[in-house]
This record gives structure tokens, C-alpha cells and sequence, in this order.
């Protein structure tokens, strides 16, 4: 009787082994693709917050179009991103500007942690439109093109 049970506990080890085998390859499938996806949205999270302190520097009176470029730039790069574009609109701020707007793009295959699998080519936009500091008749002047902006909806390049 007790060699039938030593007997069927050696076929057993030799079953877990092939489902381990078999189930290892899937479960590392499902963490590396967390991995991608976790990545992917914290980019986004810096392309939003880059653009929002990019705006939010370029606002104010008596700041320069360097300016909201000199705060992206600098949580791009302390994220260390790569390839990362900037465009602030207008290119010149002015007393009569009313509304500032910086678009941000982040390629995912630059920024990634692993080899992406899933984001292949993808790239992670983030656009914020702000009312500039002005007195309230120049800032009167950008409510028609904020509402513009909303209608159109963000942009669709293909992107994220």
C-alpha cells in the first residue's frame, strides 16, 4: 500500500512541473503587459502635468513663449523622456494675448520601459488651453475661441 502512495506523489510533482510550465509563460505575459500599461498612463499623466505648468507659467504678465517651454522641458526631463515635442500657440505672447495653449507629444516606443508590445508606434498628446492674465476686457476677447477649441474637441492624431 505504501509504494502505490510514494509512486502516485512522484506522478503528481511530475504534473505540477508541466502546469507550471504551462502557466508561467502566461502569468509573465500578464505582468509585463501591466507593466506597459502602467507606463503608458504614467506618460500621459506627465504630458498632461507638463502642459498644464507650461500654460500655467506663460499666463502671467510679462511672460515669454521660453518660458512655458522652460517648464515643460524641465519635468520632461526630470521624467527623463525622450523625443518629446512642445508647441506653445501663439509664438508671441503679447498684452493682447488672451489665451495660451502648449500641446505635448510623447512617443511610447522612446519612453518605454520594456520593449513595447502593445503601444507599437503610439504617441501620448496632452494639449491645455489657458485664459491669460489680462484685464478682463482682453480676456473677453478669447471666450469665442475657447469655445471654438471645446467644439473641435481634442486633437486625433493618431495618438493615445
Amino acid at each position: 500500500m505504501r509504494s502505490k502512495c510514494s509512486q502516485s506523489g512522484r506522478h503528481r510533482e511530475g504534473a505540477a512541473l508541466i502546469e507550471f510550465a504551462v502557466v508561467l509563460p502566461i502569468i509573465m505575459l500578464c505582468f509585463a503587459s501591466m507593466i506597459e500599461f502602467s507606463r503608458v498612463l504614467m506618460l500621459q499623466h506627465t504630458a498632461d502635468t507638463a502642459a498644464y505648468e507650461a500654460a500655467r507659467s506663460a499666463m502671467v504678465p510679462g511672460a515669454t513663449v521660453d518660458d512655458a517651454y522652460n517648464a515643460a522641458d524641465s519635468l520632461l526631463r526630470a521624467n527623463r523622456l525622450q523625443s518629446t515635442t512642445v508647441t506653445v500657440s501663439p509664438d508671441v505672447i503679447e498684452e493682447g494675448t488672451s489665451l495660451i495653449s502648449v500641446h505635448i507629444d510623447i512617443p511610447v516606443a522612446m519612453n518605454s520601459w520594456l520593449p513595447p508590445f502593445w503601444f507599437t508606434g503610439s504617441t501620448v498628446q496632452s494639449d491645455v488651453t489657458l485664459f491669460c492674465e489680462r484685464p478682463p476686457m482682453v480676456q473677453l476677447t478669447g471666450v469665442p475661441q475657447m469655445k471654438m477649441k471645446m467644439q473641435k474637441g481634442p486633437p486625433s492624431k493618431g495618438g493615445l
